[in-house]
């Protein structure tokens, strides 16, 4: 069976625009937190965190049980509908409330409902708009499908970097007003382009009626050893990326020994160069998975990690920094395009939607644990550079763990 490419683009609108949210949420929110509420660094990382926590909490409900639900749209359309559109709404409202309502404790009180409003709609439709992707493509092309799907997330990501952050930076209440109208205009393409009770490959017209928490707990046994070996193996590569994520640009700025300005413009450039290639090879990963195996692709992925990183410790030369970054940015296409269909094909065609909120609920868990873990580390070491070792050990033994899975790859039929 053939990917309809036309219609996965047109769902990857929904990855779109959740993506150009997110970017401009974690650039924008940190800068009006520390500017106009005078936010300590520690309350600011907390504030931060909530999306992770309703992410860990919340997906993984919504999108099991969003399973269970059938109305004449579909089971993940209502989430999406209802969702997409709130979130984008309150994330409009979030750069005005101190303008309106100033920076005393009822402003700040108002802008953390907001936020708490907004990050809970993101919840509701975030994971139904991923399950969606498996919900219309066969199992053996998952992969290339879900390349599609996180080159539009990253299309929005680059949005914001390049255009409308910058917006934001002279006039936020207009920067955050274009993300949101986008992010309008992907929910009404999204139900415009797929007709869910049509276009799935598995639906019921009749709400199943066991309980989603039992799909769940039906999962915890030496049965499905391997899905667990996948999610520990997601959860490791999660911990040791977003060490380098959180940290590397600090870490260039106050201790790799040149200045403090340039160095910080150059791990951004670094980091900007991975997610640049990322997104250009998420596609070609896709392809090389249905081609060499899914499994295979991501351990080389992982392999390309461990290269990059132990390449980026060691050299503070420009250009080769940014091409120790463009492998990891292929690395990263390789392990994340595969992971998710690797996950979902575990399950059956009824189980998409748990399956996929399983996946989420590792990767964020890790976005969770990881920047206080290594924070701490780096206190008693005194140095930020321990990150590297850091994220070398989690994803040699993220390696060790996809090593013991045997389920999830692709098999033609």
């Amino acid at each position: 069976m053939k990917i309809d490419y036309k219609k996965l683009f047109l769902l990857g609108f929904g990855f779109m625009g959740i993506s150009v949210v997110w970017a401009l949420y974690n650039a924008d929110v940190p800068v009006i937190l520390q500017s106009q509420f005078g936010m300590s660094n520690f309350a600011t990382g907390w504030i931060m965190n909530i999306d992770n926590i309703f992410a860990v909490t919340l997906i993984p409900i919504i999108a099991a049980y969003s399973d269970k639900v059938s109305t004449k749209i579909g089971r993940r359309m209502p989430f999406i509908i209802t969702g997409m559109p709130l979130m984008a709404v309150f994330f409009a409202l979030v750069p005005w409330i101190p303008l309106f309502f100033g920076t005393s404790t009822t402003g700040l009180v108002i802008f953390m409902i907001t936020v708490i409003v907004m990050n809970i709609s993101a919840a509701v439709s975030r994971g139904p708009v991923i399950a969606l992707m498996p919900d219309i493509v066969p199992p053996e092309q998952r992969s290339p499908a879900n390349g599609v799907i996180n080159f539009m997330g990253g299309l929005g990501s680059l949005l914001v970097y390049f255009g409308i952050g910058r917006i934001s930076s002279q006039n936020r209440p207009l920067g955050f007003g274009i993300a949101a109208v986008i992010t309008l205009v992907a929910a009404f393409v999204v139900y415009k382009a797929i007709n869910e009770p049509r276009d799935a490959i598995y639906y019921k017209s009749q709400a199943e009626e066991t309980p989603w928490w039992k799909n769940i707990g039906s999962l915890l046994n030496k049965e499905h050893k391997d899905l667990w070996f996948m999610l520990l193996a997601i959860f490791l590569w999660f911990i040791a990326y977003n060490a380098v994520e959180t940290f590397y640009v600090v870490y260039m700025s106050l201790e790799s020994g040149m200045d403090p300005t340039v160095a910080e413009n150059l791990a951004k450039l670094n980091l900007g160069v991975m997610s640049l290639v990322f997104m250009v090879f998420a596609l070609p990963a896709g392809w090389l998975a249905n081609k060499f195996g899914r499994k295979r692709v991501m351990s080389f992925g992982l392999v390309f990690m461990l290269l990059a990183v132990t390449g980026i410790m060691f050299t503070r030369n420009a250009l080769w920094l940014n091409l120790l970054f463009a492998m990891a940015g292929v690395g990263w296409a390789m392990i994340n395009i595969n992971s998710l269909p690797t996950v979902v094909d575990m399950g059956s065609l009824a189980e998409v939607g748990t399956f996929t909120g399983l996946y989420y609920f590792s990767s964020q868990a890790a976005s969770i644990v990881s920047p206080p873990l290594i924070g701490f580390i780096s206190d008693l070491a005194k140095s930020k550079y321990v990150m590297f070792p850091y994220a070398l050990i989690f994803f040699l033994l993220s390696l060790i763990c996809l090593s013991n899975v045997r389920k999830g790859d692709i098999v033609t039929k």
